[in-house]
């Protein structure tokens, strides 16, 4: 079920690649401010120019550098992005860079103010944090204000009748201008006016910030009330399930118990496939979920069959053989009535696919329809493995019980006619756990 903490993580994750885009447009501004500095569009020196672009291109790209390294070619589990140090980091990035750039152009980066709070308000922090990005947002315009007057593209209001241009690119002559009566000027006609409005920047960045976490909080309720129907669903499906496997066993009492233990099987061999790294396109958590609980159905089919044949302690005519065939489909059939209704496309076709391929074999030679290698669904070549290693562990009416070891011997020595070699070259390397297993279940 989907929590509120993974639903935050994801708006998040999603929050800090968009910032880092962002980030990488300011990279790119940065630079095209260079250029039109060295066009004359701007006055600001030019060693300070060229040192405030690389300190802050180089702080606009180090969350992205990070998460290149981190995730493209450490290639770490868990995303860097996911992690809430990352978040700081690129909100930080933000403020350092901005302010660097706010000082070299002064008036011309009033807008980049606005940024910071509103990529802080795009994650779903606490209140306190927001507290403090406002206010390291708001120190922000009196300090870019006045280190823009020293170091940056001034204003010609500033020095207005007081310097030339040219004394004016000279920061000896910028501070002689910092008298007391200088810098009250300032204060009121330049830094009070911005001031005004980033306040009204960071009202409007926490109005964001309440109106995403209202839509998170309806999303959050939502999957809750999607997932409550879903646990329903699933526990009237196990029940149905339960019900299925409890006919079958009244009908005949090793297929019962059958059912039960190639649940175990097929969930074993299933996950150690996905730890070896096959079928990747295929297996998951989620899909060894549903085989483990659509084994149980893989011989519902037999319903159908009379007591005479399915309980004949003697070997079946070619006749009988043929009508014991048809539990495959059969049993996919029935799957289909029981299970059509509960809105659950991927448990109903894998149940169905388990139910009409299990007695499909490698090189073509199964049945019901001969299909051949990968042409077989997954689910049916791990289905029959479990299946015949259980029916060769177990007391039959026919034939008397198998141990474990000579079993996995008998399922190798089928490896690329009746079985998928790749699967049993897995099966190979955990036989000692099938083996524990079914001398727990049959020989205990």
């Amino acid at each position: 079920m989907e929590t509120k903490e993974t639903i935050y993580r994801e708006a998040d994750y999603k929050a800090s690649i968009f910032n880092m885009r962002l980030l990488s447009v300011l990279c790119f501004f940065a630079l095209l401010a260079l250029l039109l500095n060295e066009l004359g569009l701007f006055v600001v020196p030019r060693l300070t120019m060229f040192v405030s672009t690389f300190l802050s291109s180089a702080i606009f790209l180090t969350p992205i550098a990070v998460h290149l390294i981190s995730d493209k070619i450490i290639k770490k589990k868990t995303s860097v992005v996911s992690e809430h140090w990352f978040k700081i980091l690129i909100v930080v990035s933000f403020f350092l860079g901005i302010v660097i750039v706010g000082i070299t152009l002064s008036h011309h980066a009033l807008i980049l103010l606005a940024l910071p709070p509103l990529v802080a308000s795009s994650y779903s922090q606490s209140k306190k944090y927001m507290i403090v990005v406002f206010v390291i947002s708001i120190l922000m315009v009196p300090i870019t204000v006045y280190g823009s007057f020293i170091f940056g593209s001034l204003d010609r209001n500033f020095i207005k009748g007081m310097l030339t241009d040219e004394e004016a690119n000279v920061i000896e002559n910028r501070l002689e201008l910092l008298t007391s009566k200088r810098m009250l000027d300032v204060f009121l006609h330049y830094v009070i006016p911005r001031l005004l409005c980033e306040l009204s920047i960071c009202v409007i960045a926490y109005a964001n910030k309440v109106r995403n976490e209202l839509t998170l909080k309806k999303q959050e309720e939502l999957y809750k009330i999607m997932n409550d129907e879903m646990e329903r669903v699933n526990k009237l499906q196990s029940h149905v399930i339960d019900e299925l496997a409890t006919l079958i066993e009244t009908r005949d009492v090793s297929t019962g118990e059958h059912v039960i233990r190639t649940r175990r099987y097929v969930k074993i061999i299933a996950s150690a496939l996905m730890e070896d790294g096959k079928f990747k396109d295929i297996l998951n958590p989620k899909t060894i979920a549903l085989m483990e609980n659509a084994a149980p159905l893989h011989d519902v089919g037999k319903i159908t069959i009379s007591d005479t044949i399915l309980l004949k302690p003697a070997k079946l005519t070619n006749e009988e053989f043929d009508k014991i065939k048809t539990h495959t489909y059969k049993g996919k059939e029935t799957i289909a009535k029981v299970f059509s209704n509960m809105n659950d496309e991927e448990f109903l076709k894998t149940a169905e696919e388990i139910a009409i391929s299990h007695h499909e074999k490698w090189d073509g030679t199964g049945y019901p329809y001969g299909l051949k290698g990968d042409n077989i669904p997954l689910s049916g070549r791990i289905m029959a493995i479990a299946d015949v290693y259980d029916a060769l562990v177990s007391l039959r009416v026919y034939k008397p019980p198998i141990t474990p070891e000579e079993s996995i011997k008998i399922l190798m020595s089928e490896s690329g006619t009746h079985f998928d070699p790749s699967i049993m070259e897995t099966v190979k390397r955990i036989e000692s756990e099938l083996i524990k297993e079914a001398k727990a279940d049959i020989f205990s």
